[in-house]
């Protein structure tokens, strides 16, 4: 049943919340014309503090030379903001003092000699908005159940302000972010390959016809479908010692040991088969040399494994030659060479067309 309060009452606490947040009167009058109240709510509590700087403000305040805090700001990847417009607090202060501490405790931007902050507030900015989009994906549906079962934007505003617990959400990802840290630190820090490069299998997955699928489906249902497929690959590639690299709209790239990555794949493709709900899947496979940086992987292998993606057919996994050499002595797989085919943008390969022997092993 909506939970309805006394509008006097509902009205003033908001009001002092909001001011006390940081608001404009003028805010709140234009939030509650347009419905945006809850949002402005959840605004100021995300991002507390009136603005008290514009951008040359910021940078004065941080003791950071302003033409480098603008870089900054676009690297975390949000448009210039004109002069004069006071957007930013005294957190902003602190948190751009932190960042450039960091890298440049002597306040000299920039230093070729130093690794610059702009690539940190990049790669941190780009894991954090896929985070954030999921997070604002629920946040709409929550207020829209709200709405439908009858409150009102002021009753909504307040179940946020009660309820949502941004303290424990900081902490689960802190908790996230710590656990990710020490796996990452132990692949990379006992890898016995100098410098940044690293011999591992990769493995590209894509749903066959998704584009006729995305049309013929709704919203709901192209949603659900992303999600069966994401929890299918994703728990696949966990439980058999890979790591999800990333995703790119319906394919998901991974990596793991040579071995590792042919299982997956096959596994891959036995749950989708298995999977009422997902159509075919198709799999492209390599290995060889890839440079790591900011927690992907770039070089020939990686180019060709997704290159022969295209190429397989639906319900197939297809391997690179570099891949088929390194493990066609193991008795788990089996191979069928191709006639050779011609890559875009790399020419003519042999492929390999992999299956498995039997049962596949029971996952660790």
């Amino acid at each position: 049943m909506p939970v309805c309060h006394d509008a006097a009452v509902v009205g003033e606490r908001l009001t002092e919340y909001l001011l006390d947040a940081g608001a404009t009167t003028a805010d709140i009058d234009e939030a509650e014309r347009n419905g945006w109240l809850p949002v402005l709510v959840l605004d100021r509590m995300l991002m507390p503090g009136a603005g008290r700087y514009d951008i040359d403000g910021l940078a004065s305040a941080s003791s950071v030379d302003a033409t480098a805090l603008r870089r900054l700001w676009r690297a975390l990847g949000f448009p210039d903001i004109p002069a004069g417009l006071a957007l930013f607090s005294d957190n902003d202060v602190a948190a751009v003092r932190i960042l450039i501490g960091r890298f440049d405790p002597e306040g000299v931007l920039p230093d070729p000699s130093r690794e610059p902050p702009e690539r940190q507030a990049r790669v941190v900015s780009a894991a954090f908005a896929r985070i954030a989009a999921y997070e604002a994906e629920q946040f709409a549906t929550l207020l829209e159940e709200f709405r439908t079962a009858g409150m009102s934007d002021e009753d909504i505003s307040l179940a946020l302000i009660d309820h949502i617990d941004l303290d424990g959400l900081a902490w689960l990802l802190d908790y996230a972010h710590r656990l990710q840290l020490r796996a990452a630190a132990w692949r990379r820090l006992t890898d016995a390959t100098p410098g940044s490069s690293t011999e591992l299998g990769v493995g590209f997955v894509d749903l066959s016809g998704y584009t006729e699928l995305s049309e013929a489906l709704d919203d709901q249902a192209l949603a659900g479908l992303l999600d069966t497929f994401e929890g299918v690959v994703f728990d696949t590639v966990a439980a058999r010692s890979g790591r999800v690299v990333k995703t790119i709209g319906d394919e998901i790239m991974f990596v793991g040991p040579p071995d590792a990555v042919c299982t997956i794949a096959l596994e891959i493709l036995a749950r989708a088969r298995a999977t009422e709900e997902l159509p075919s899947v198709r799999i492209g496979l390599g290995f060889g040399a890839m440079l790591a940086r900011d927690g992907d992987y770039f070089g020939p292998a990686v180019n060709l494994a997704s290159r022969i993606t295209d190429r397989a057919r639906p319900g197939t996994v297809l391997a690179s030659e570099s891949l088929h050499d390194i493990l066609d002595n193991d008795a788990s797989f089996e191979w069928r060479v191709l006639a050779p085919r011609r890559i875009r943008g790399i020419g003519l390969v042999r492929l390999f067309a992999l299956r498995g022997r039997g049962a596949l092993p029971p996952a660790p």
